[in-house]
C-alpha cells in the first residue's frame, strides 16, 4: 500500500511539471504591438532542424519584399515548431508575418495568428488566407491585403 502511494505521488510530481502552451487571441493591433517586426515576403526554402528540446523544428527562409515594422530587410530566417498551432508554409507562397525576435532568433508571434498567406483570387485581387479556425479569420477584416497593411501601419505608429 505504501509503495502504491509513493508511486502515485512520484507520478503526480512528474505529470504536474509537464508544461502546456496556452494561446491567447490577438487582433491585428495586438499582433503588431507584440511583434518586433512585421514583414511581407515569400518563402524561399524550409530546412528541418530536427527535434530541439523535444519539439521538431524547421527553419524557414523568407525573402522580404516590404518591411511594415522593425528593421528586418532582404531575408529573414524564422524558426518554426512542428506541432499543431504552428503555421505551415509553402515554398514560393507570399505571406505577411508578425515576427518576435529574441537573442537573434526569429519566431512567428502567436503561432498561426501571426501568419497571413497572400494569394490572388479569381477576380485578380490580392487577398488573405488565414487557414485557422473561423473565429480568428475576422482579424483579416475583409480579407484585403491593403486593409491589413493599413491596420498594421496604424498600429505600428
Amino acid at each position: 500500500m505504501r509503495r502504491a502511494f509513493l508511486a502515485a505521488a512520484v507520478w503526480l510530481l512528474l505529470v504536474s511539471s509537464a508544461r502546456a502552451t496556452t494561446l491567447f487571441w490577438m487582433d491585428v493591433r495586438g499582433l503588431t504591438r507584440n511583434s518586433t517586426s512585421v514583414v511581407m515576403g515569400t518563402v524561399v526554402s524550409q530546412t528541418h532542424l530536427g527535434a530541439g528540446p523535444g519539439v521538431p523544428l524547421s527553419r524557414i527562409t523568407f525573402e522580404i519584399s516590404r518591411t511594415l515594422k522593425g528593421d528586418i530587410k532582404e531575408t529573414v530566417l524564422v524558426d518554426n515548431p512542428g506541432f499543431p498551432g504552428a503555421p505551415a508554409f509553402v515554398e514560393g507562397d507570399e505571406y505577411i508575418l508578425f515576427i518576435h525576435t529574441r537573442h537573434d532568433t526569429h519566431v512567428i508571434t502567436g503561432f498561426q495568428q501571426g501568419s497571413f498567406r497572400i494569394f490572388t483570387d479569381p477576380s485578380g485581387e490580392r487577398v488573405l488566407d488565414r487557414r485557422i479556425p473561423s473565429q480568428l479569420k475576422s482579424a483579416a477584416g475583409d480579407r484585403s491585403v491593403d486593409r491589413l497593411v493599413s491596420e498594421i501601419l496604424d498600429a505600428a505608429e
